[in-house]
């Protein structure tokens, strides 16, 4: 069985070698097509093949996709952005389906680390289709936040790829456009894109407009559950926001309708509970928090963070409120002990260290 590399590029010279160099020997066939870079992508991507497409950018990352995925030759095919890396263990495990002949399985799903703690460490992991059999049913569908709907014999593997987006790179409003454009030319979204344009309403400052958007796809019949659970958060937030804590209490707990508790959850009731002065219900919910494990394969955005890390500083936080500074200390030894050159750390450390506490680790 053969595999071949599609790739989608524009102006992107400062990853691009480093994507290509870490899955270049795991591969047999690398296609890349360029939508309009103005720098040297075009070059240095023809330093690792000959097949280089140009087309013009139509504001639809499946059109581009599925145009890569017309020139591939391979019996399977592996998609990857320019700022991702293949770690050496990921394209060794690649290396080895290749020899299995890729399990017969028609999809592959393999952990997509999208972000990183300062220490390198995945913050934020979710499943996506990595490696797929070359067949029409497996092409990309949508505009924006593009993916291939599942199908056939589907496995999941535990070895990720890590999104390394250059420090301060943003795409701005570009996917809330495309959105916007598309809803302007009548198109109805489905489910699925409405989930992700309420998502893009929401990190783009427009919280009222996506608790509209939000609430409509927790209606909606279809959709995955994990989604609803998240849109639920994103609601109560926005309601939060607006300074409506009864109603963004309502819709923090009716994430659990979609999915059993989770640090992501229990961490958004327990700040809920914060905000209100109960620093007793709060504590609870944080240590519900510690007590759940992250279901990655569930489909859903895991936020490693809200498992471990983040419900230690909060219990720390409401056990000082309530007058236990020893407890609160502990829960603070321990969030150091994940994550010590975090600020909120450093600062709870120096206000321990005021209180007479002193870590003889350190």
């Amino acid at each position: 069985m053969t595999l071949g590399l599609t790739m989608i590029v524009k102006n992107e010279s400062e990853t691009l070698s480093k994507a290509l160099s870490g899955i270049k020997d795991a591969v047999d066939e690398i296609v890349i097509v360029d939508t309009g870079s103005t720098d040297n992508t075009v070059e240095i991507a023809r330093a690792y093949t000959d097949k280089v497409f140009s087309i013009p950018w139509a504001d639809d990352f499946s059109a581009a996709r599925n145009y890569a995925l017309s020139k591939v030759t391979t019996d399977y095919w592996i998609w990857l952005d320019a700022d991702d890396v293949v770690p050496q263990k990921t394209a060794q495990c690649i290396a080895r389906l290749k020899r299995k002949n890729f399990l017969s399985a028609d999809i592959i799903m393999l952990p997509y680390a999208a972000a990183t703690d300062e220490n390198s460490n995945p913050t934020f992991v979710y499943y996506r289709e990595r490696i797929l059999k070359k067949s029409p049913k497996n092409i990309f569908n949508g505009a924006v936040h593009e993916a291939v709907e599942p199908n056939g014999k589907i496995i999941t593997l535990s070895s990720p790829i890590i999104h390394a987006k250059p420090v301060g790179r943003s795409s701005g409003t570009r996917n809330l456009d495309i959105y916007e454009k598309l809803i302007a030319k009548g198109h109805v979204l489905s489910p699925r894109e409405k989930y992700y344009y309420a998502r893009e309403l929401f990190y783009n400052g427009k919280k009222r407009e996506a608790a509209k958007e939000l609430a409509e796809f927790i209606r909606e019949k279809r959709g995955f559950k994990v989604n609803k659970a998240d849109a639920c958060t994103l609601l109560s937030q926005c309601f939060a926001a607006a300074g409506d804590n009864e109603s963004a209490m309502q819709a923090a707990l009716y994430r659990f309708a979609f999915a059993p508790p989770d640090g992501e959850g229990c961490c958004a009731v327990g700040s809920l509970f914060f905000e209100r002065g109960d620093y007793s219900s709060a504590a609870r919910w944080y240590g519900l928090a510690l007590k759940t494990k992250p279901d990655i394969k569930s489909g859903a955005f895991v936020q490693a963070d809200y498992y471990g890390f983040i419900p230690l500083v909060w219990l720390s936080v409401c056990y000082d409120r309530l007058g236990d500074i020893k407890k609160a200390y502990g829960y603070h030894r321990r969030a150091k002990k994940l994550r010590p050159t975090d600020k909120s750390v450093l600062a709870n450390d120096a206000y321990f260290a005021s209180k007479g506490f002193k870590d003889m680790s350190t």
